[in-house]
Order: structure tokens, then sequence, then C-alpha cells
């Protein structure tokens, strides 16, 4: 029997931390294994060292013959992506890679020497597809049906928390910054939902762990009629008794009283909408297909149905400016709590409308790899490149504005550096008002021990907050403002 490594690079994951396994390799295993090959997934993403040895010595003792990786875009630019390809090269090993970098920059990878194969597109029921193919490049049509993921051929898998769960996948929308249109296309597939209960049934024995379902679908409930028939099955067939279940964003025009009452039966606490900017003319422009208006409206309708509305909020996408920006701020700002606001700075992909305009207008040459989007410790980041009227040091700023009006907590694990940039931006009156007003207290003992957990922070580096969360005394000393 052949065996495959399929390897997403440089970083270990710990799935017993709360990070969702990747469903695309989980799904290649199970083809692999469908078509008589013995599987191993190694899934290093989401942690925060890359590991460039452990990924190295697993190639080795394992000794496939065939190397799959799977990419993120940033993943690209990691060492450990390059040395373990030289490795494999060395061993005689073919190196397939896919994933989203693939489909995004599949003309640049065919000339590297090192690649037997780049697969641009999704893999289920086509694996055989990609065998047949004498080119370098194999490009996949949209699949007509949908694998099963195998995550018990995923190292570690006994940990995995959380479980993610396609109902569908593509969008018909085509807002101009969104990568998933790209990945999965513009066309709504919906699966049956016969193939879903099975694979919920199945979870159980084989997953023992697994505490919450995250349903992740592009576009989960613009097909309302099968959204809802997912709902109310699995309420009624009593996976509701057994999961936690988590929704990861929903468009603001499509939130039915009926999704809400189920969202509220269901437990959910919060909800992501996709918004990006409040500005009118720059949300027009990024093709999301509805009105500032109707997403003002979901906010409110889901405050008052006991719901937090998450807004995830991007600097710098097409034709955004600083006057642009403060447009967007004023608008989120003056939304009444409970809210959560993320702001992101923009991170093109290749293949995007958004892409190609600042590679029209030279902000970017085409090829361009964006970095990776700070940890909360690096917050506020600088942006990823200049734009004209916005560079990238005024994009660090507005982040800073913007986290600190909408009274982000996140900010107190870079506190000293935010001090500094707040006095030399005439911030501190904002300052004081955000650290009055943040709910810092409760981030600290909630989200910064996870995060420790993980090994995303280094706590004896974080300036003068107190992280140990039982010390209430000289956590209310902490929240004094230090000039």
């Amino acid at each position: 029997m052949k065996k495959v490594l399929i390897y997403k690079p440089g970083m270990r994951r710990d799935p017993s931390v709360g990070e969702l396994p990747n469903i695309g390799m989980a799904i290649l295993a199970a083809e692999f294994e469908a078509n008589g090959w013995e599987a191993r997934v190694v899934d290093h993403q989401m942690a925060p060292k890359p590991n460039v040895e452990e990924g190295l010595t697993i190639l080795k003792e394992y000794k496939p013959d065939l190397l799959c990786i799977s990419l993120v875009t940033f993943e690209w630019v990691l060492p450990v992506t390059h040395k373990i390809m030289n490795l494999a090269n060395h061993l005689n090993i073919p190196v397939w890679v896919g994933g989203p970098h693939s489909t995004a920059f599949h003309d640049i990878m065919a000339k590297d020497e090192r690649i037997t194969k780049v697969v641009n597109g999704e893999v289920d029921g086509q694996l055989q597809e990609v065998f047949k193919s004498n080119e370098k490049v194999v490009v996949l049509p949209r699949p007509k049906s949908f694998t099963t993921p195998n995550f018990t051929l995923t190292d570690d898998y006994e940990k995995i928390g959380l479980y993610p769960l396609f109902t569908s996948r593509g969008c018909k929308y085509k807002c101009n910054f969104c990568a998933a249109t790209v990945t999965h296309g513009n066309i709504l597939r919906n699966r049956t939902l016969d193939d879903v209960w099975k694979e919920l049934d199945s979870i159980e024995e084989k997953l023992p762990g697994i505490h919450t379902i995250w349903v992740i679908d592009d576009d989960f409930i613009t097909n309302f009629d099968h959204a809802m028939e997912f709902c109310r099955g699995f309420e009624e067939r009593g996976y509701r008794e057994k999961y936690e279940i988590k929704v990861i964003n929903v468009r603001a025009d499509r939130l039915h009283d009926e999704f809400l009452d189920w969202l509220k039966r269901m437990g959910i606490k919060q909800l992501s909408i996709g918004m990006e900017s409040a500005d009118k003319e720059v949300f027009r422009r990024i093709g999301k297909g509805e009105k500032l208006d109707t997403v003002k409206d979901a906010i409110l309708k889901l405050q008052s149905w006991g719901i937090t509305p998450w807004l995830n909020m991007i600097i710098g996408l097409p034709y955004d400016s600083k006057e642009a920006h403060k447009n967007s701020l004023n608008w989120v700002a003056s939304l009444p709590k409970p809210k959560v606001v993320q702001w992101l700075i923009y991170a093109p992909f290749r293949g995007t409308r958004a892409y190609d305009h600042y590679v029209k207008m030279g902000a970017i040459e085409d090829g361009y790899i964006p970095g990776f989007q700070s940890e909360y410790q690096q917050i506020p980041q600088e942006g990823f490149f200049d734009i004209p009227g916005f560079d990238r040091y005024e994009q660090r700023i507005a982040q800073l504005e913007a986290y600190l009006k909408c009274e982000s907590p996140i900010l107190i694990m870079n506190d000293a550096e935010v001090r500094k940039l707040c006095k030399k931006h005439n911030m501190m009156d904002l300052y004081k008002e955000w650290r009055a007003n943040a709910p810092i207290e409760e981030f600290v003992k909630k989200t910064v021990p996870d995060q420790v957990k993980r090994g995303r922070l280094d706590t004896s580096k974080m300036g003068d907050v107190d992280w140990d969360t039982r010390d209430q005394n000289r956590q209310r000393e902490v929240y004094e403002i230090d000039h």
C-alpha cells in the first residue's frame, strides 16, 4: 500500500485548546484512503512558533510515496515550506501543492522545479483526475459531490474539540475583496442533508472529544430554506443535546426571525456579520449587494434578540482613505452596545478584483504576497502596503484609533506601545476613556490564559500588565493609567 503525507507547514496546531482542524486536508485524506492509499495528515497551522525540524523529521521517518502540501498564501514564505520541499526532492518523493495559495498563484508555482503538481480546485470525488492529468497545473472543475472529511487520519485527532462542517460551498455574491469566491466560486452549492446527518452521526464514535460543531459555509443562509432545514434537523435529531453549535458568518439581509429564534434556542450568544466598511462609497464599491441601512437594522435586531453582533471591519479596501475610514469608524462607534468589533488590515488575495485594482494603480506588483495579520500583542500593525493618501503608518494609527473608540480590550496586550503612540498622536484623552470603559479585566481573565496555553504569548515581555488573574488586588492596580 502506498503512503501519502498530507502536510500543513511550519506551525504546530494544538486542537485541545480550541483550534479548528483543517477540513480540506481531511477531505483529501479521505479521498486517498478511498483510492487505496495509507494517508497521514500533519496539520501544523495556527500556532505561533514555526517548527522546522518536526516536519522534516516526520517526512524522513514516515517515508511516504507522495508529499502533499496545503498552503494558505502566507505559508509560502515560511522557511519550513521550502526546507521540506527540498528534503522531499532529495529523497525523490514527488511533491503536490494545493490550498488557497495554489489557486491564486498556480501560474507562478508551475515554474518551481521542486513541485510535481499544482492542484487548483476542490478535490472532492476528483482525485483520479489529478493522477490521470499530464499537466503540471491541474485545474479541477467545481465538484458535483461533497467528500466527507476523515479527521481520524490527522495526528492527535483524539484531542480535536471543534468540528468544522460544510452544509454548502460557494457564494452567489461577488464582493471584490473576497478570497472565498476565488477558492469556492460564485455558485452556491448545497450539500444533501442526508450526507450531513451521516457525517454528524459518525463523529460521536470516531471523535469522542468533539464538543462544538462549527458551520463554516461561505454563504450559509442565502438559501434560507436549505439552511433552516439543517437548523431544524440539527435540533430534531438530538445533536443539540450532544454538541454546542456555532455559525461562522452570515449576511445581514438574511436575518429572518425564524433563524434568529433558532439561534436563541441553540444558546448562540454572538454572531459575526460580514460588513468590512461603513463608508457609503467604499461599501458600495466592494460589491456586497446590500445597503448600510440593512446592516444597521440587522445589528439592532440581533441585539434585540439578545445576540451580540461581531463586526469584521477592514482598513485599506479599494477606495479607502483616511477620510473614508473616519466615516466608517464613526458609523460603527455610534452603534449601541453590546457589540464586538474587529479591525483588520487588508491583505489582498490574488484573483480578486480588489487585488487587480491595486496592481493597476501601482500600489502592489502582480505576484505580491501580503504578510500575516498580527497577533494581539502586536496590534496596532502597519498596513501591508502604501495606498496613495493612506500609507502603511497611517493605516496603523487608524487601526489604533478604531480599537480605542470601539473599546477593544486587546490593546492591553501591547499597552506600552499603545501609550507611546497615543502620546505621540494626541490621543491620551481617548486612551483614558478606553482604559476606563473597555472590558479589560474580563479579557485578561478569559482570553489571555488561553492564548498563553496555545503558546501564542510570552507574558514576560508584555510590559506592566499583571497576567496572574488570581491576584485581584494587583489586577485593579494594573488598570490605573501610568503616564
